[in-house]
C-alpha cells in the first residue's frame, strides 16, 4: 500500500477522474435536448464542461505540487478538507481500503499543506492539544482539568510535553474527547494547533478546526486504543518549532542538560512557591 500522503493523492486523483466521468455523462444526457433547441448548443455545452473539468484538473495538480514542494502555490486547504477528503473516502470505501489508512494519509497531506502556507505564529497563540490517554492509566493525578497536576514521575510523556511547552512558551491542553477539544479551541482562540490523537480524532479535529491550521501527529498505541498511548516527542517538538520558526533543541537538551524526574518535580514545586510569593 502507498505510504504517506501518496495514498490520499491517488484516491483524490481517482475522485477527479470520477468527476470527469460524471460531467461527461451529464453532457451526454442533455445533448439531445440541446440539439433540438439549437444544433450548436451541444458543442458549446461540451466546451463549457471541458473547461470546468480542466480547471478542476489544474487546481488538483497545483494542490499536489503544493504538498510535495511545501510551497504555497494555491489556497488549497479548504478544498482538501471540504472536497477532496470526502471524495477520497468514498473512493476508498469502493476499493475497500481501511478508513484509518485513508485518514492517516489525509493527515500527512494536511500537514504538508499547512507547512506550505503558514507563517510565524507567536508562542502564546500556539496550542498543543493532547488526548487524555497519553497519561498513565494508573496515575492518580489526573491532568485533564489542570495539566500542572502532573508530578513529573516519568511514568508517561506528559511531563516531557509540559517541559517542552514551558521551554517554547506555548499553551497546552488535554482533552477527553472531541467536544472538550472544540471547547478548548473556542476558549483559547489559537492561531495554530499541534494536535496529537488517533486517526479518527485527528481527522475530525482538522475538519472541525478549519480554518485554523493544524499539524496532526498520530499517537502510538502499544496497549491498544485509548489507554497508555505514546507519541514521538521529536515530532511534536518539530511541529512546534515549525510554527515558531525556531530550531528544535531536543528533549532534555535545553539549559544545562537533561534532568531527572525527581529534579523536574523539585523545579516545579520551587516555581509554584515563587509564584505564590510573588502574587501575595
Amino acid at each position: 500500500m502507498l505510504k504517506g500522503k501518496n495514498l490520499f493523492i491517488l484516491l483524490s486523483f481517482l475522485g477527479v477522474v470520477f468527476l470527469g466521468l460524471v460531467l461527461l455523462g451529464c453532457w451526454y444526457l442533455i445533448t439531445p435536448r440541446l440539439n433540438q433547441l439549437q444544433p450548436e448548443l451541444p458543442v458549446i455545452a461540451g466546451i463549457v464542461f471541458l473547461g470546468v473539468y480542466l480547471g478542476i484538473v489544474c487546481l488538483f495538480c497545483l494542490i499536489v505540487l503544493s504538498a510535495y514542494l511545501e510551497r504555497d502555490l494555491v489556497s488549497a486547504k479548504k478544498i482538501t478538507v471540504r472536497i477532496l477528503f470526502p471524495l477520497a473516502t468514498v473512493i476508498g470505501k469502493i476499493l475497500r481500503i481501511p478508513q484509518d489508512s485513508i485518514r492517516a494519509s489525509f493527515i500527512e497531506m494536511n500537514n504538508s499543506l499547512v507547512k506550505s502556507s503558514v507563517g510565524l505564529v507567536p508562542g502564546d497563540r500556539l496550542l498543543l492539544l493532547l488526548p487524555h490517554c497519553l497519561q498513565s492509566f494508573q496515575c492518580p493525578h489526573r491532568v485533564t482539568a489542570e495539566v500542572r497536576n502532573c508530578r513529573h514521575c516519568g511514568g508517561c510523556e506528559i511531563a516531557d510535553l509540559i517541559d517542552m511547552c514551558d521551554r517554547y512558551g506555548v499553551k497546552m491542553a488535554i482533552a477527553t474527547g472531541g467536544t472538550l477539544a472544540r471547547r478548548v479551541i473556542v476558549e483559547t482562540r489559537p492561531r495554530a494547533i499541534v494536535a496529537v490523537a488517533c486517526e479518527r480524532d485527528l481527522t475530525s479535529g482538522i475538519q472541525d478546526s478549519y480554518p485554523i491550521p493544524v499539524i496532526g501527529i498520530l499517537n502510538e498505541r502499544p496497549h491498544g486504543p485509548c489507554r497508555d498511548t505514546r507519541v514521538d516527542l521529536a515530532l511534536v517538538e518539530s511541529a512546534i518549532a515549525f510554527f515558531l520558526k525556531a530550531k528544535p533543541v531536543g528533549i532534555g537538551q535545553a539549559g544545562t542538560g537533561e534532568s531527572s524526574s525527581g529534579e523536574r518535580e523539585q523545579q516545579w514545586e520551587l516555581s509554584q512557591h515563587v509564584k505564590s510569593h510573588s502574587g501575595s
